[in-house]
């Protein structure tokens, strides 16, 4: 059987390029297009073998995020291996040269791509474990750690590229030394942040959703970055507090308390007789010790002074429920019985005092 005359394929067409080159790359853009179903194919097996949880969230992920990019990463990598089998001219432009410069470009941004979708994955992958978890500054830190790996991705992917164009990273580096050096200096705070946001992961002073005081500011937890800490106070005004402030300030978390206390006084007149006080004291204390919302052994009444202004009563109690709208309403049905058992006892209240400026007659 004589052998099949295969020398055709040496043939040169165009621009020096032979038949079995065409050929060739052309089967490497028809694997191209057959690589979304290749990539699928793979990474339903994968998913198979290593996802034994069935884990709906996961497939749902990888299929969502990874399939198109490593399918496109896949046809760019092909593309460029067209481009060397190719071997396009060098004379008169250097087209082949700046041909085989695009495709490496073209590839290492495609790859970069991709691995920012794979950090996407295991960031829903983390995220939903921190969900099951007790604390929410997990949650707030996946975003914090993401962004920090991409920006490792970017800072590598821009040195390959660089070394592309024959630019040395190091070189371009150890160049701008003292320009590094002043920016080092101009983000000490910056560093000083980030140390802060360490501190906070890593004992956990407060959560998102915490109401705490810091610095004179009051209200939730409402994000906590690596940078900066979001605070908005209860007139609905947002505060954003550097990280470094909860390295040197008191931190006063109101949420773990497990109670809330009401404190009030009420000034009588020096008309009421001391049988009327001790009537008025006990009568309040057994309102207190009826109660179901407030802690029973933690209850006072008591008098306390006796001056030019009157009779003062301290009244003090604790909620069971740290709850602000539970406080409130039980502070204020305190306050409308003592006043109730003051007037069904006669106790004149002293009124507040008024303030006549000279030379005005009182009204």
């Amino acid at each position: 059987m004589d052998a099949i005359d295969l020398s055709f394929l040496e043939q040169q067409v165009l621009w020096g390029v032979s038949i079995g080159r065409l050929i060739l790359s052309g089967l490497l853009l028809l694997l191209g297009i057959l690589a979304y179903r290749f990539v699928r194919l793979v990474l339903g097996s994968l998913l198979k073998r290593f996802n034994k949880s069935g884990d709906i969230d996961v497939i749902d992920d990888v299929n969502r995020l990874l399939t198109k990019p490593l399918s496109l990463l896949i046809n760019v990598v092909l593309w460029n291996g067209v481009i060397g089998l190719l071997a396009l001219p060098e004379a008169p432009l250097n087209i082949h040269s700046w041909f085989s410069i695009a495709g490496a470009v073209v590839v290492l941004l495609v790859a970069l791509y991709c691995a920012f979708h794979v950090v996407d994955v295991f960031a829903g992958i983390a995220r939903r474990a921190a969900e099951k978890t007790e604390t929410r500054l997990d949650d707030q830190l996946i975003p914090p750690v993401t962004n920090t790996l991409k920006l490792v991705l970017v800072l590598v992917a821009m040195a390959a590229i660089l070394g592309e164009f024959d630019v040395s990273a190091a070189g371009l580096i150890a160049s701008l030394s003292i320009g590094g050096l002043a920016l080092a200096f101009a983000a000490k705070d910056t560093l000083a942040n980030v140390f802060g946001s360490l501190v906070i992961f890593s004992e956990r002073p407060f959560q998102i959703g915490d109401v705490i005081d810091v610095g004179g500011v009051n209200g939730v937890v409402e994000e906590v970055g690596v940078r900066s800490t979001h605070i908005r106070k209860f007139d609905k005004t947002v505060s954003i507090l550097p990280n470094q402030t909860f390295t040197n300030a008191e931190i006063c978390n109101l949420s773990k308390r497990d109670a809330r206390r009401i404190r009030f006084e009420v000034t009588f007149t020096h008309e009421v007789t001391t049988l009327q006080l001790e009537q008025f004291l006990n009568s309040v204390r057994e309102s207190l010790d009826q109660r179901t919302d407030l802690h029973a052994d933690q209850s006072l009444v008591r008098l306390t002074n006796m001056n030019t202004n009157g009779l003062v009563v301290l009244v003090l109690a604790f909620t069971k429920s740290p709850g602000y709208d539970e406080y409130m309403l039980s502070q204020e049905e305190i306050l409308l019985g003592v006043r109730k058992l003051a007037e069904e006892q006669g106790l004149p209240i002293m009124p507040a005092k008024e303030i006549h400026l000279s030379g005005q007659p009182p009204k």
